[in-house]
């Protein structure tokens, strides 16, 4: 009498639409550049809330950015479920830390206000499109 082994069944890993790849792609490459900038420019302090941080804390906060571009990269590239949160609360934390620096440091605000709605854009494109992180 031979015993029978249970079948679990193992979801198939999903193709990651290419829109979300696409997006992966160019977190990946912000990253990149990120990390020039942050080595080419080492005097800089990164506006955070207004503040330009020096020190420990200023060096922290510019290599947090690189590290979550090519985190939620990767992420979005392989269609990770764990991207698109992680995304959107790093997108919510620089839309608050962008508005407060623009109410905050002198003009001229161009690039901050670009990026801003840029990334509200951007945010509300994956909010349509959250369900296609699945894998």
């Amino acid at each position: 009498m031979a015993a029978s082994i249970p079948q679990e069944t193992i979801p198939a890993r999903q193709s990651v639409p290419a829109d979300i790849i696409f997006f992966g792609v160019l977190m990946v490459l912000s990253g990149v550049m990120d990390t020039y900038i942050i080595i080419a420019n080492p005097e800089y302090g990164l506006p955070v809330f207004g503040m330009k941080l020096t020190g420990p804390a200023g060096w922290f906060f510019k290599f947090l950015s690189p590290v979550l571009h090519f985190t939620s990269g990767y992420g979005a590239v392989l269609g990770r479920r764990w991207a698109y949160p992680l995304f959107m609360a790093y997108s919510l934390y620089g839309l608050a830390s962008a508005t407060v620096s623009r109410l905050i440091l002198p003009p001229p605000h161009r690039i901050r206000t670009i990026f801003i709605v840029i990334l509200l854009v951007v945010m509300v494109y994956l909010y349509i499109r959250r369900k296609a992180f699945r894998n």
